[in-house]
C-alpha cells in the first residue's frame, strides 16, 4: 500500500501500537518515501526489541533516506554488531561513512563486504579510495 498524503501519527497513537504493527507501518512509511515519519514509528520498535537486526536495518535505511547520516551510521553500526556476517550491513555502513566524506573509514567496511562476496561495487569503492591515497 502506498501512502500519498503526509501521514501524521501522534505519540499516543504510536505508543498504543503493537511492536509488530509499528514495524510494518515503519516499512510502509519508508516504502512510501516518508522516512522521517518512519523513524518516529520505528523508534518504538528498536526500543522494545534492541537486539532485532531487522528493526535496526529498517531504522538505518530510514535515517539514511532522511539524510540523517550520523544517526544512520549509528544504526548500521548496531546492525553490524548484531549481524557481523551480513554483507549488506557492511556495505550500508560504508555508504553512510562515504556520504559523510569519511571515505577511508568507509573503505574498511567495503573491504569486508567485498571479502564476503558482496556486490563488485564494494571493491570498486575500495579501489577509488586506494587510488586517491586516502587510506
Amino acid at each position: 500500500m502506498t501512502i500519498y498524503q503526509k501521514p501524521s501519527y501522534t505519540d499516543a497513537q504510536i505508543e498504543a501500537m503493537e511492536v509488530f504493527d509499528a514495524f510494518r507501518l515503519g516499512e510502509e512509511l519508508l516504502d512510501s518515501r516518508w522516512p522521517r515519519e518512519a523513524i518516529r514509528v520505528l523508534a518504538k520498535v528498536v526500543d522494545a526489541e534492541p537486539r532485532n537486526a531487522a528493526a535496526w536495518e529498517l531504522m538505518g535505511r530510514a535515517r539514511f533516506a532522511a539524510a540523517l547520516l550520523v544517526p544512520a551510521e549509528e544504526a548500521f553500526r548496531r546492525l553490524v554488531e548484531l549481524e557481523p556476517t551480513s554483507q549488506w550491513a557492511h556495505t550500508a555502513l560504508g555508504l553512510s561513512l562515504d556520504r559523510q566524506s569519511r571515505h577511508a573509514e568507509g573503505a574498511m567496511f567495503h573491504r569486508m563486504a567485498a571479502a564476503m562476496g558482496a556486490d563488485a561495487r564494494d571493491a570498486t569503492r575500495v579501489d577509488l579510495v586506494d587510488d586517491k591515497g586516502l587510506v
